[in-house]
């Protein structure tokens, strides 16, 4: 099952959109592995929400939860895409870990500004992957996921900010 995300294995149920077999199943890899990124940053997010102390506790705790309802959104809009392209989406926390480019935070309990800086640096490395992933599909003649691939850019560039303005009081 691994190999079928990682590769983007088509379904037999094969859309008939104008984009080769090929073309589909690489951007669906590629949309597997921006899902795997995005699950992890929300379970990340979903720690830190609840887990924050400190003296900016109340505004943290519900960014926080306003940040990871948005990647909740993310993730079901990019495994639905996956879908229509005629791939399997991932689903599983084993399958996640082995797609995803960040790294778990399982050194306790960072404090608010290592959580805001933690966050901050897995946004970042998402935006520099997707625009890679849009010149991608581009070349794949895949306008559809290009487009959709820069309005999850667009949020993430969004989230990054809010993270550094965090950061700078």
């Amino acid at each position: 099952m691994d190999t079928e995300m990682a590769t983007g294995q088509l379904d037999r149920n094969k859309p008939n959109i104008g984009l080769p077999d090929n073309a589909r199943s690489d951007v669906c890899a590629i949309l597997n592995g921006r899902l795997a990124d995005v699950f992890v940053l929300y379970t990340k997010t979903r720690n830190y929400h609840w887990n924050v102390t400190g003296p900016r506790f109340q505004p943290l705790h519900e960014f926080f939860e306003e940040q990871y309802e948005l990647l909740d959104e993310t993730m079901d809009e990019m495994a639905e895409r996956v879908r229509q392209l005629g791939g399997k989406a991932a689903g599983s926390l084993d399958q996640f870990l082995r797609l995803t480019q960040l790294r778990e935070d399982t050194n306790g309990v960072p404090t608010e500004d290592q959580m805001l800086t933690n966050l901050l640096n897995d946004h970042e490395a998402i935006i520099r992957q997707l625009r890679e992933d849009v010149d991608f599909t581009a070349n794949c003649h895949d306008a559809g996921t290009s487009d959709f691939l820069t309005g999850i850019m667009e949020q993430h560039e969004k989230m990054a900010w809010m993270l550094r303005s965090f950061l700078n009081v």
